[in-house]
């Protein structure tokens, strides 16, 4: 038989895998729990209270929604509320009005499309894509002020040219609009209206190339750089028609008007080597109507060409269903009928394009492999290039010249993994991107290996896998008091995880928000410059209906270097803040009628209380500082299997016991409890019963934190395991530094 005090002084591992409860060689259980439910694991080592949140409002009415950042300057930072058909505007936790009311902007997306729409910004635009309908642009006129429509480039993007020399298309005019396309064969049906057609000459034979030094005459046409140009007469001059003229060496260049080269030499620019137009009627399956975009060379009114291509993005093709801004380029992919097709914009630009072979033009490029099982899902842009993500792998771009950005001709790309993922967006801690794996259980990074020279993935979820059990929906990411990264459950709980790579923590923790169902977490900057702002929608049931909450998560008190005056501290749910001039002892909380509340305040801590059906409340002594909300009574945290020492080696299966007075450790804390667990294989767990953590006088008000140490009877029933739990109260803040429990092998 012994006796030790083995101490736990970490927690940063937070909650691990059922699967490493008897792995106490195992580094993270020296740093892990068995639950952490409802606390914060640190970079420091304590496990802190998460923050409850503050009620700022409901959906507009009560409708499924999501939220999309905007940032609009460095302290100026929005939250774009999308419901069925309309978008409203949230800033720092109050709607934006127009006049006595709201503002509201109605948009084309229905609540079926609200999942799926993928958003860049770029200054004061927002390009949306949900591959159902053209890309909308949402741009700000002003904090009342929006506008959203369809971004529908002139220029392209592309599809592959036909390669059916028999299938042919002629064109009536070079521009205009009413003209007309006539095909060979059955080309064209109804959802080509709107389509753009490209057409190219199947050659130039008929246009002589430009030649300096040569006598052309007034109406020659000539080509030049791809371009036709048309010698005309200079104003001022007594050109006409047919006079001849010699050209000298001034080269046309230019790409649209006419351009004067020198004195006596005008050249108008007709068309380059291909012409753009968009079909607005359809006659029949021969037969169509189009507006000419850009200038139809002759060619392809003279005779008819099989150089012609449709445009990527149609009703008949479909539209983007995934954005990401890369490099100075709008990038667009995964279309219906190309859906492992990328579409870059040209450099330095979001709305041109017009491909070509430069490094800086526009370019499409189509990944090979089997489409219908790998079609792109995600795209995030990164340190070393840009990452895709389909259902069954990852891949990176990268440029072939090391000098040169990616572009037409320099683009290739590297393997990643073959996970795949979920269609949520990625999120990126030091350039590497962080997704949801396919099985939308588990959670990996993308890291380059320079002993391998590619990219690998590392499965982060992998020490604490069974919180993704219940199905992982979306990721978001907080930089600022700590790096977490959010992910909302199946089950309408948050999953967290702290990372930080360079101090090697990794922790986990579920926080459930007393009884809510969270459908949408939001992360924005604060204005000045302090935490992030994390939001969430949350569906409760109150008051018999259903009502979906906006709800903002309060600053972590725990984390706070200088931590500010108690009545401050929160830790309650769907809670209202009160701040009073002459002390009250009733307060109004009508979002709440019905409910089961505490009030955290300035003279201690009151509660349960039920809030009266015309949502107020009465406390038992008048207050000037109150936080009323919700409690979740699930919030614990519970060690790991205490492992004794023993002269024979293992004590696994030995009966064992906390005999004696368990020390622990608390940083601003207010108050909590204790108790100890015992189980035996095959039988009921058995509690020692909760125990306050604090040992104040009865009836003392809540009204100061405390630092340090204490001792604690811990003395637990006998079992083969045996653990400590520790959990809240009410509105309490409460840290755990360390413990030492202490404990007895039994032998037999």
């Amino acid at each position: 038989m012994t006796r030790t005090r083995p101490p736990q002084v970490a927690f940063s591992s937070g909650e691990i895998s059922p699967q490493l409860n008897q792995r106490f060689d195992y580094r993270k259980y020296q740093t892990g729990l068995r639950v952490c439910r409802g606390f914060l694991p640190t970079r420091q080592g304590p496990v802190t209270r998460a923050p409850g949140t503050w009620y700022r409002g409901t959906t507009r009415n009560n409708a499924v929604a999501r939220r999309i950042r905007f940032e609009f300057a460095e302290d100026d930072a929005l939250e774009l509320e999308f419901t069925d058909r309309a978008m409203r505007v949230w800033r720092y936790g109050a709607l934006v009005m127009d006049g006595a009311s709201p503002f509201e902007l109605v948009t084309p997306f229905l609540e079926a499309d609200l999942p799926r729409l993928s958003v860049v910004q770029s200054a004061d635009v927002i390009y949306i894509a949900d591959g159902q309908r053209p890309i909308q642009r949402l741009r700000r006129l002003a904090l009342d002020n929006w506008d959203i429509g369809p971004f529908v480039p002139d220029d392209g993007p592309f599809r592959v040219f036909n390669t059916d020399e028999a299938h042919t298309i002629q064109a009536s005019a070079t521009t205009g609009t009413g003209i007309t396309l006539t095909a060979s064969t059955d080309t064209f049906e109804a959802d080509h209206v709107g389509s753009l057609i490209r057409l190219e000459p199947i050659d130039f034979s008929d246009v002589p190339g430009w030649t300096g030094e040569t006598d052309f005459r007034i109406g020659d046409k000539v080509r030049y750089a791809g371009n036709t140009y048309q010698l005309v007469a200079t104003p001022g001059t007594t050109q006409t028609t047919g006079n001849t003229v010699n050209v000298g060496p001034a080269v046309p260049q230019h790409l649209s008007g006419t351009q004067q080269v020198s004195k006596n030499v005008s050249w108008k620019h007709l068309s380059g080597s291909f012409g753009i137009v968009r079909i607005t009627a359809i006659v029949s399956p021969t037969q169509a109507t189009a507006t000419v975009l850009a200038p139809l060379p002759d060619g392809v009114v003279d005779d008819p060409t099989y150089l012609w291509s449709e445009g990527a993005w149609s009703d008949r093709h479909g539209y983007p269903s995934v954005l990401e801004l890369h490099e100075q380029r709008l990038i667009a992919a995964a279309t219906t009928r190309d859906p492992r097709t990328i579409f870059f914009s040209a450099a330095g630009t979001t709305e041109v394009f017009d491909e070509g072979e430069d490094a800086t033009d526009a370019f499409g490029y189509t990944i090979g492999g089997s489409s219908s099982i790998n079609r792109i899902l995600w795209l995030r842009s990164g340190n070393r290039g840009l990452y895709i993500g389909a259902l069954g792998q990852e891949l990176s771009t990268a440029s072939t010249d090391g000098n040169a950005a990616l572009g037409p001709t320099t683009l290739t790309f590297r393997p990643g993994s073959e996970i795949g993922s979920i269609p949520a967006r990625p999120i990126s801690f030091s350039g590497n991107p962080i997704f949801i794996a396919k099985d939308g259980r588990r959670v990996f990074e993308i890291e380059y290996s320079y002993e391998r020279d590619r990219n690998v993935p590392l499965e982060i979820s992998l020490p604490s896998n069974h919180l993704g059990a219940p199905g992982l929906l979306q990721i978001e990411q907080q930089m600022s008091p700590e790096p977490l990264i959010w992910l909302r459950r199946a089950d309408g709980n948050a999953v967290i995880c702290l990372y930080d790579r360079s101090e090697d923590v990794l922790g986990w923790c579920v926080l459930p928000v007393a009884g809510g169902v969270i459908e949408d977490i939001a992360v924005t900057p604060a204005p000045d410059g302090g935490p992030d702002i994390v939001s969430a929608i949350v569906r409760r049931t109150l008051g018999g209906e259903v009502r979906r909450c906006v709800e903002e998560f309060g600053l972590i008190y725990g984390l706070q270097p200088s931590p500010p005056p108690l009545h401050e501290a929160h830790h309650l749910y769907c809670a209202s803040r009160f701040e009073l001039e002459v002390a009250a002892t009733t307060f109004s909380v009508p979002h709440l009628a019905g409910q089961s509340v505490y009030a955290w305040t300035d003279a201690g801590q009151y509660g349960p209380l039920t809030v009266a059906g015309d949502g107020t409340v009465t406390l038992e002594a008048a207050v000037t500082r109150a936080t009323i909300g919700l409690f979740d009574d699930t919030h614990l945290v519970e060690t790991l299997p205490v492992i004794p020492a023993s002269p024979e080696g293992s004590t696994i299966g030995r009966a064992q016991k906390l005999n004696a007075d368990l020390g622990l450790a608390v940083q601003n804390t207010a108050d909590g409890w204790v108790e100890t667990y015992s189980e035996r294989l095959g039988q009921p767990r058995q509690t020692s019963g909760q125990r306050d953590i604090l040992l104040l006088q009865v009836a003392s008000d809540l009204t100061q934190v405390f630092t340090g140490t204490t001792r604690l009877p811990g003395v637990s029933g006998q079992g083969t395991q045996v653990g400590v739990r520790i959990g809240p109260r009410g509105g309490a803040p409460m840290t755990i530094a360390g413990l030492a429990p202490g404990i007895e092998e039994a032998g037999a």
